[in-house]
């Protein structure tokens, strides 16, 4: 009987190893009730006669129609949201709302600046030819030599153009080529006649067609000093020759403008491409997120608003899942207090004939044993428990006045060595001679230890089932640490340090940073509530409980304020 007695305190939360496996027979009921009740409203409305029903609804089905035929029947949700689907803009990408303003911005500047300088160049090169032929003309009508096929031949070469010089009965007397007939020219003309080209007296003024050539004429009055008479020198520029000259300097500027076009194009897709593309992985991300993936998207190299954007997003995500997490834990924190109150009643019932049972047998026993007076203070301290949870929902502290911490542990100590001897383990003690006093619930505080020092027992006798025997080949086996757990108090300035260390093996890496989280354990039979409600007592004393390891010692660490 005494070693059922030591093996209850190894049991830490009374209520929550009973709520998982009874949940589903206390629910069962409720469906069974609900089932009946919904099986005999069915009957019950089966066994109603209905004509009054079915003449209402061909009425409702009449107006209906009429209402439908009339126009008047409104539209259901979703056809509006069709209608308004239907209605709704067509898409504009954001790519397109930076590149195309932006392209034919550009494409405009460039093609203006093309054309006006294809235009110049044009210009430009009319004017070049015109003042040369006036130039060359102006010469040959001051010259004090005879203008004979040589030298026109020479001007042909300077300038290009063709020249024929006739009299006043249209006979030819020099000119720089053969080829032209002076009855084929055109005949003399007014000075100051204009044409589609400009006035007369421009040299590329009036086009004409000599033989099977195309030519821009004009002519100029020339006193022959050879001749006593005025003579008429024809001027013929072939329009080829214009033609190549105007290509010359209107192509240049548009074949330039054309290649602009070309790498402004590319390079603006290039571009708004490089900047959308984080938007695609961003949209992407934000769906991903809205179905319940959490996992952050690579913040690009440049540091600009789209980067801040997709941090931000990142930051959302993290949250997003951080408040996940506490939800359900919420939620199931909120089924246990539901179906723990309960199982608490029924819990408390067999407490009290437990105990019962207990004074009995210490009646009858009539000794004074150390494991009796254990299993009572459990017992009661349990029933404690309970009916403050029962009455409160929750195991909240009580009113908080100073506390003794060596009361604390002394106490503690009692009820929790005949469990550590019961698996071959010595619990040690080192407390200050000064009082360590703070402002809280003892019960409380007896409770947080008391998880502490369990959860200390049970990971140093693991670490000694684990242990070599003493036929061992291990080369390790002799320097072996013996199990053990250390409880110590201390003051450290204001705050008071209580202590609680093993040699067992240090809780999993993938829990260090959850291991005060309620439902977080590494043990196969562990609920996780024990360090999440030691850390909850000490926040609510106004401190806390932090956890290190050092060699091969596991300490966990509660630090309160003292008064």
């Amino acid at each position: 009987m005494s070693r059922r007695a030591s093996t209850r305190p190894m049991r830490r939360e009374v209520v929550a190893s009973a709520v998982v496996g009874n949940a589903r027979r206390l629910e069962l009921p409720a469906r069974c009730r609900r089932l009946k009740g919904t099986r005999a409203a069915n009957e019950t409305e089966t066994e109603t006669p209905r004509p009054r029903h079915r003449d209402v609804r061909r009425t409702r089905a009449r107006s209906l129609r009429s209402r439908s035929k009339a126009g008047a029947l409104p539209r259901s949700p979703s056809e509006s949201a069709t209608a308004n689907s239907r209605a709704a803009v067509v898409r504009w990408p954001l790519r397109n709302q930076i590149l195309l303003p932006m392209v034919g911005l550009m494409l405009a500047v460039i093609a203006g600046v093309s054309l006006l300088d294809a235009y110049l160049s044009a210009r430009q090169a009319r004017g070049r030819i015109e003042r040369e032929l006036a130039e060359v003309s102006r010469t040959l009508s001051e010259a004090k030599f005879p203008l004979t096929d040589a030298v026109l031949r020479q001007m042909t070469g300077l300038t290009g153009a063709e020249f024929v010089l006739v009299d006043d009965q249209q006979v030819r007397l020099a000119a720089s080529t053969a080829t032209i007939e002076p009855q084929l020219l055109p005949p003399e003309r007014d000075p100051t006649a204009t044409s589609e080209a400009g006035p007369a007296t421009s040299p590329l003024a009036m086009p004409v067609r000599v033989g099977t050539r195309d030519f821009y004429h004009s002519q100029i009055e020339i006193l022959e000093p050879r001749l006593a008479r005025a003579t008429t020198l024809h001027i013929l520029y072939p329009q080829e020759n214009y033609a190549r000259a105007w290509r010359d300097e209107v192509y240049p500027p548009l074949l330039i403008g054309g290649i602009a076009t070309v790498l402004v194009v590319g390079l603006s897709l290039a571009i708004a491409s490089r900047v959308t593309r984080p938007l695609a992985g961003l949209h992407a991300q934000v769906d991903a997120i809205a179905h319940g993936d959490f996992r952050r998207i690579d913040v690009p190299r440049r540091d600009d608003e789209i980067g801040d954007l997709i941090r931000s997003v990142n930051r959302m995500a993290e949250q997003l899942a951080h408040y996940e997490v506490e939800v359900r834990s919420n939620e199931r924190l909120r089924t246990l207090g539901q179906l723990g109150s309960g199982i608490a009643h029924q819990v408390r019932n067999a407490v009290t004939g437990c105990s019962m049972a207990v004074d009995l047998h210490a009646r009858r026993c009539g000794q004074d044993e150390e494991n009796l007076a254990v299993a009572k203070r459990q017992l009661q301290l349990m029933e404690k428990y309970l009916r403050r949870f029962l009455s409160q929902g929750q195991l909240e502290a009580g009113t908080h006045r100073p506390v003794v911490l060596q009361d604390v542990v002394d106490n503690v100590l009692l009820l929790t060595r005949p469990a550590a001897r019961h698996v071959g383990i010595e619990l040690g003690l080192h407390m200050s001679a000064e009082p360590v006093e703070v402002q809280g619930d003892s019960d409380a505080l007896e409770q947080l230890l008391v998880n502490l020092v369990l959860n200390a027992v049970e990971a140093a006798s693991t670490s000694k089932a684990a242990a070599p025997t003493a036929g061992s080949i291990d080369p390790g086996a002799a320097s072996a640490v013996e199990p053990s757990v250390d409880v110590r108090l201390r003051r450290e300035g204001s705050t008071a340090e209580l202590e609680v260390a093993n040699t067992g093996p240090p809780p999993a890496a993938d829990l260090s940073e959850r291991l005060f989280e309620p439902f977080v354990s590494d043990k196969p039979d562990g609920t996780g509530l024990g360090l999440s409600v030691a850390q909850e007592i000490a926040a609510a004393h106004g401190g806390r409980v932090d956890w290190y390891r050092q060699g091969n010692h596991t300490q966990f660490v509660v630090r309160l304020p003292l008064i």
